[in-house]
């Protein structure tokens, strides 16, 4: 006979609802989708090939691309909204049919449809929202404002919905994701440009999402919003995912910036440093030129020399200093490199 775990976890199987003892949130192997871009030379392509990717329970995951609809379509997969035609995806450990027909209850998604009420403002609509929680109203009303000011959402706090731009809309809607019993959360803000002032906002918010047990998966063009507002990362690039992990260890791995030199004169200061530093590679960016190491060479480049031999050459310099880790430029290495 089955031990009754055993049989407990098969019985989650066919009703499609997590046991709790789950590691992993996602899996998704050899996922390729349904939809196919049509080239210009008359052939197709499929928009997502291959896709292989991990997210451990109670991670923050950020997958980031510059094709919006390569990521609105993984994380319509990732949401059991999309089918996929081929490959495996798994939820919570719950293996998922290609042809998506269930809705989950486990699994909470977040996109750009503007789906609340226009003539309620923030507060009452949370209120109401969890109207039917456990709790008496006050109770969750003062839970409600302790999180609006945790993350420093608190002055949204009596603006009506309809007031709100795209970015304030989604966060409104992730504050919701908060007080469900959902376990992951798929933010697909694939086209939703979340502005600098919101950042960190967001970034405190997805710790509450995660301290609460859940798992987040979130989607966006914006390198700097997915490097301040999640643990770890995937690069997703021409359809498929080239690289995941950390934050931490992609910029450790494939952020190649020595140094950036600002200059009036970038294009003297490009030549000069691609003379003296051969072993380098140099690239100017607007009005700043961004040192590079190259693989398997040792870069003579420090902010001494560089200034050394620009000053020698007198070349205007603003200043020079090392930058620090940049998922940006460790997406934009990936993609530049490969293969």
């Amino acid at each position: 006979m089955r031990s009754q775990s055993a049989q407990k976890n098969a019985r989650a199987r066919r009703t499609f609802t997590p046991t709790g003892s789950e590691r992993i949130a996602v899996t998704m192997e050899n996922v390729s989708s349904m939809e196919l871009f049509h080239r210009t030379d008359n052939t197709y392509l499929k928009v997502l090939y291959d896709v292989n990717l991990t997210i451990p329970v109670g991670e923050c995951h950020g997958i980031v691309g510059i094709n919006s609809f390569e990521l609105e379509l993984l994380a319509e997969i990732i949401g059991n909204v999309k089918p996929h035609e081929s490959g495996r995806c798994s939820l919570l450990e719950i293996g998922m049919m290609r042809q998506k027909r269930r809705i989950l209850p486990h699994v909470y998604y977040i996109n750009d449809q503007r789906v609340l009420y226009d003539h309620m403002h923030v507060l009452g609509y949370l209120m109401f929202a969890s109207e039917h929680a456990p709790g008496k109203p006050e109770t969750k009303q003062a839970q409600w404002l302790k999180l609006l000011l945790k993350t420093g959402l608190y002055p949204f706090a009596l603006t009506y919905i309809r007031s709100l731009n795209p970015a304030e809309y989604a966060l409104v809607s992730a504050l919701l994701a908060y007080a469900s019993a959902a376990k992951l959360v798929v933010m697909d803000f694939s086209r939703i440009s979340v502005p600098e002032n919101l950042i960190e906002p967001f970034s405190l918010l997805t710790r509450e999402l995660t301290a609460a047990g859940k798992t987040v998966v979130l989607t966006n063009t914006s390198c700097e919003l997915i490097q301040r507002a999640c643990t770890h990362a995937s690069f997703l690039i021409d359809g498929s995912i080239l690289q995941s992990g950390s934050v931490e260890t992609l910029c450790s791995a494939f952020d190649h910036q020595l140094l950036r030199v600002a200059s009036s004169a970038p294009e003297r200061a490009l030549a000069v440093l691609q003379h003296t530093f051969p072993a380098v590679r140099a690239v100017r960016k607007a009005d700043e030129v961004v040192v590079y190491a190259k693989e398997h060479t040792e870069p003579d480049c420090t902010i001494s020399s560089a200034g050394a031999a620009l000053e020698q050459a007198n070349v205007p310099v603003q200043s020079i200093r090392v930058p620090g880790p940049s998922l940006l430029e460790a997406f934009l290495e990936v993609r530049r490199t490969r293969v």
